[in-house]
């Protein structure tokens, strides 16, 4: 079991960050009215290659609690850890967006506790409806896992291929929870329906690659560097053939490629092979030290940025509009993608500053480290302690 610290996973963090800002601007600007059919395409693929952003968080949540616990685990103080540095920044955050949504007449769905557990206090917080559960459930998984390592490697394969198989079977059929809704609650709410849809097993295979990865690291990183050209043709061909699949609609005969079993297998090879071409460029990153300092600095504030990012890019959004109106939605959604990226990673930074930042912020990393040029101080982020 690999236990030392993993630099590529600071900056695989940062660029999570970075496609959920892109999902959300590039996947909202394309195709709609009034923008051109050259710079909607453009701004599809873009909006494709943000889109492993989850997947993507879910392994790295997966390697660094594996990594972290994997020897020995005291439950209590995972708990509290999580609650701490996890839950409480979610709760505060919650409250915030809540409240800078109703500027924008956004409906709030509710009591507060049903929208905290169901994540719908804002679009993006559905992930933590998600990923809230997946630590809930750990010390479990932890065990499972443990079950499954001193086992053979041919029982090691087939459990992953079994449960892939398992996967894609959930993932065609998801309209299960509507089904298990209907059971548990009769007529569910919307804050307890969209609990259902927002169920970690939806994105359990990224969680078990994360698993397959941090306990076989040494293999993986070898495999990683032989296979890289294999890995990079397949996910050309892969991105090819989702970015068909995104655009067919809006092409000439209007063919909208259905959701089969064909094409499950296809998108989650897609977003898994697309984690890997990202995981390589980030080795590469860690060879660049003034580089890697800037991705290893904006990953510390990547959680509280994620939870905060909306209200800067609304707040963002707005005033470009108004004293900067821009025709183009590729070059507007460009520069407001930038904007909010860098805008929000230097606000939380900035709150750091302040006593007690870690319980909204989630990380003890201190801004002021950097304005006093002490360097390479070490980084604690939710999850790995």
């Amino acid at each position: 079991m690999y236990t030392e610290h993993i630099n590529e996973l600071d900056v695989l963090r940062a660029f999570g960050f970075i496609f959920v800002v892109a999902q959300h601007i590039f996947g909202a600007y394309a195709w709609r009215e009034g923008a051109g059919f050259t710079e909607s395409l453009i701004l599809s693929l873009l909006y494709l290659i943000a889109q492993p952003a989850v997947p993507m968080f879910v392994m790295i949540t997966a390697i660094g609690l594996f990594l972290k616990h994997s020897e020995k685990m005291d439950t209590l103080m995972f708990y509290k850890k999580r609650f701490l540095y996890i839950f409480l920044p979610y709760v505060v955050w919650t409250v915030i967006n809540i409240l800078d949504a109703k500027q924008y007449g956004e409906a709030s769905y509710g009591l507060f506790i049903g929208q905290l557990l169901a994540g719908t206090g804002r679009y993006h917080l559905w992930y933590m409806s998600m990923v809230l559960r997946i630590y809930l459930f750990f010390p479990l998984i932890l065990w499972v896992s443990k079950q499954i390592l001193r086992k053979s490697w041919f029982f090691k394969v087939g459990f992953f291929v079994t449960f892939f198989i398992f996967y894609i079977f959930l993932l065609k059929n998801n309209g299960i929870t509507e089904w298990i809704g209907k059971i548990v609650f009769g007529t569910s709410t919307y804050n307890e329906q969209r609990f259902l849809e927002r169920t970690p097993l939806l994105w359990a295979i990224y969680f078990v690659i994360g698993a397959y990865v941090i306990f076989g690291y040494p293999y993986f990183m070898v495999w990683l560097r032989s296979c890289k050209k294999r890995i990079s043709l397949a996910y050309g061909m892969l991105l090819l053939y989702n970015y068909y699949v995104e655009i067919s609609p809006h092409l000439p005969g209007h063919n909208i490629v259905p959701p089969g079993y064909k094409y499950c297998v296809l998108k989650v090879s897609f977003m898994i092979l697309s984690i890997f071409i990202f995981y390589n460029l980030s080795c590469y990153i860690t060879q660049k030290p003034r580089l890697y300092r800037l991705f290893k600095e904006t990953s510390a504030y990547s959680y509280s940025s994620y939870l905060g990012h909306v209200i800067v890019l609304q707040a963002v959004a707005t005033v470009l509009s108004k004293a900067y109106p821009i025709k183009s939605f590729l070059l507007s959604g460009l520069i407001l993608f930038i904007l909010t990226v860098v805008i929000t990673v230097k606000i939380m930074q900035l709150l750091s500053i302040l006593p007690l930042s870690k319980y909204f912020l989630g990380t003890t990393y201190k801004y002021y480290s950097k304005l006093f040029n002490k360097r390479d101080l070490n980084i604690t982020l939710p999850g790995r302690g």
